[in-house]
């Protein structure tokens, strides 16, 4: 069974390397709204990755080693030895995972419970050891010496699994399973390489700075009307438009932002209060300043807001 199991897993990673992703994600939180309901936000280094098998930087090394002929020939015998060598090749090709998920494997009583072990190891699919950087956000820890050094993140080994790569450095955003209390992340997550983060750390560094001046005001300009009642969990709008200039007025000072390709604006670092929003002519401040919208409405401490202005797309 293991050795017709393991040409079809093999085949199946390797096609898993050419087709793209179709993880079914349902909601794309923005940075925000992300950060409010993960357990875990960090900027890590990963130091390894397990299985090795499940790890497609890995995997054609790992696969080459696999002894699918000595594995067959062993499960034919049923004696506890023949057992005992399989666990062991078992839990060689589990190497670097936590002890809880190999145990499955070297507790199992007989060939048959071996096999059911495996698979639901398999069904963990990986985890990577992270070496944590900055710690933005950890449960309810306070100050530096309750916040982790090290911290094991999992993922899952199809489409919505992240192919971490050991020595690249992450953002990471992880929720903690009510059943394992493992911190799992995925595609459909903000997580992603540093280098790729998408102007996430302007809002995070005011979160680290101060929780009671951290709410973000992420809004969007559209030409489309049906945009006006974008769900939250939406992060972006239909017919965006670009280079809206947008007035923040909190009675302490006035701040100012153009909204970019994707039609999106944002102000970091607000208090809580009531604030006066307005979409001014983008000529300003070189023209007069000119109102095209405006509104107030208030500001809870340590959330996030969102406002979308809707106007008729600028003339070619």
């Amino acid at each position: 069974m293991w050795c017709r199991l393991s040409t079809s897993l093999m085949l199946a990673l390797l096609a898993a390397q050419t087709l793209p992703a179709t993880c079914p994600c349902m909601v794309h939180y923005g940075v925000c709204d992300e950060t409010r309901q993960s357990d875990a936000v960090f900027v890590g280094t990963v130091e390894s990755v397990a299985p090795p098998f499940l790890d497609p930087y890995t995997r054609s090394k790992a696969m080459a080693s696999m002894p699918a002929a000595e594995t067959a020939k062993l499960q034919a015998d049923k004696s506890p030895e023949a057992l005992a060598k399989l666990k062991k090749i078992y839990l060689d090709m589990f190497a670097g995972m936590p002890d809880y998920a190999r145990s499955l494997i070297a507790d199992a009583p007989s060939q048959q419970a071996l096999q059911a072990a495996f698979e639901a190891a398999q069904s963990e699919g990986r985890v990577a050891k992270f070496r944590v950087g900055t710690m933005y956000k950890h449960g309810d820890d306070d100050g530096d010496d309750d916040k982790p050094k090290t911290l094991e993140i999992w993922t899952g080994s199809g489409d919505c699994g992240i192919d971490f790569q050991a020595g690249e450095t992450y953002l990471v955003y992880a929720l903690e399973d009510e059943a394992s209390g493992k911190l799992e992340t995925s595609v459909c997550m903000r997580t992603r390489r540093l280098s790729d983060e998408r102007g996430d750390l302007g809002f995070l560094s005011f979160l680290q700075k101060s929780e009671k001046e951290s709410t973000r005001l992420e809004g969007f300009v559209s030409s489309s009307y049906s945009d006006q009642n974008l769900p939250r969990y939406e992060d972006a709008v239909t017919e965006p438009i670009s280079g809206a200039l947008i007035e923040l007025d909190g009675g302490a000072g006035v701040h100012y932002s153009r909204s970019d390709a994707e039609g999106r604006y944002a102000f970091d670092g607000l208090k809580a209060g009531e604030y006066r929003l307005s979409l001014l002519n983008p000529g300003f401040p070189a023209a007069p300043r000119s109102v095209i919208q405006s509104r107030l409405f208030q500001i809870e401490g340590n959330s996030c807001a969102r406002q979308v202005f809707i106007q008729a797309a600028p003339r070619p």
